[in-house]
């Protein structure tokens, strides 16, 4: 699996960087297979969480599963609830369509580096500034992962100053994703040489 250390002090330099960062720099495409886009929150799906971030299929070619509750490794993201840990989880159609019986595992087995799309929506815990953030993705089956400052991806993209954020994500194993494995999405901005968490929650790929 490929991991890369978060060194705090390069992140805050990245973003010290990019803070003047507008739309239509590199950071952010807009392309439908870029790993990040930053979308218009007006558009996005509605998220029952006050604050917090929900994610949905952000494509046909990805499709949510039900999920369990289950344990949430390396702690939850929903720091304020009490109740059993709810992560959604999300597999390539593909992958799903094998179990119908009209097709072969073999025909409809997506290739290894089809990706998932997510739609990330919601209200942040600390509103944006308008600037370049970062959005780092942390693999859960790492129980140290996040103590130990690793992650599976970075990107970056500016935002424009708010409490609302959506965003398309692409995951490819090509930078890192596995299928089995859950990751902790979390979103930062250096706020007066402070690193700022805006918002962050859990997906599961299958």
């Amino acid at each position: 699996m490929v991991m890369r250390v978060f060194v705090g002090g390069l992140a805050m330099v990245a973003l010290a960087g990019a803070a003047a960062a507008t739309p239509g720099d590199p950071f952010d495409s807009g392309h439908d297979d870029a790993p990040l886009t930053i979308l218009d929150p007006a558009t996005a799906a509605p998220c029952p969480q006050k604050p917090g971030l929900c994610i949905n299929a952000g494509a046909r070619s990805t499709i949510a599963v039900a999920a369990a509750p289950m344990a949430a490794a390396a702690g939850s993201a929903d720091k304020s609830s009490k109740a059993a840990i709810v992560v959604p989880r999300f597999s390539r159609a593909a992958s799903v369509a094998a179990s119908d019986g009209t097709q072969t595992a073999a025909a409809v087995t997506p290739p290894e580096n089809a990706a998932w799309t997510l739609a990330l929506s919601g209200t942040l815990k600390h509103p944006a500034w308008a600037g370049n953030a970062l959005f780092l993705f942390f693999d859960l089956e790492d129980p140290d992962s996040i103590e130990n400052r690793q992650f599976t991806a970075l990107y970056q993209a500016p935002l424009k100053a708010g409490p609302k954020l959506a965003a398309r994500l692409v995951l490819s194993p090509e930078d890192g994703f596995r299928p089995g494995h859950s990751y902790r999405i979390r979103v930062v901005q250096l706020i007066n040489a402070k690193e700022i968490v805006l918002g962050e929650t859990d997906v599961s790929l299958l």
